[in-house]
């Protein structure tokens, strides 16, 4: 994977707020941003609203839950190996199918 660098000019204020955040969810505010872009990339829309307020799920509870849900959809048990075969397997499914409907 290459590492690309982007600077980014925000308010200081909103890059302070934001900080306190991701430390209270258990991350830095690149971490934080790096989930965020891989998330919007992987969905192709804006994913999700973090809030933290006493209704919010504790860090220890997102986890647990995405952990059950890797369980529930089989993907708990595979390597890294295996989930990249299985999306490089879709992504060629999905290319040779938008070929195709080109082509008619």
């Amino acid at each position: 994977m290459a590492i690309a660098n982007y600077t980014l000019q925000i308010d200081e204020a909103e890059k302070q707020r934001a900080e306190t955040v991701f430390k209270t969810l258990g991350m830095t505010l690149a971490s934080g941003i790096n989930i965020y872009l891989k998330t919007v990339g992987r969905q192709k829309r804006i994913p999700f609203a973090l809030d933290i307020n006493d209704e919010a799920p504790s860090l220890k509870d997102t986890i647990l839950a995405l952990q059950a849900e890797s369980v529930a959809n089989g993907t708990a048990e595979m390597s890294l190996e295996e989930i990249e075969a299985e999306i490089a397997a879709y992504r060629e499914e999905k290319r040779v199918r938008f070929k195709y409907y080109s082509l008619s």
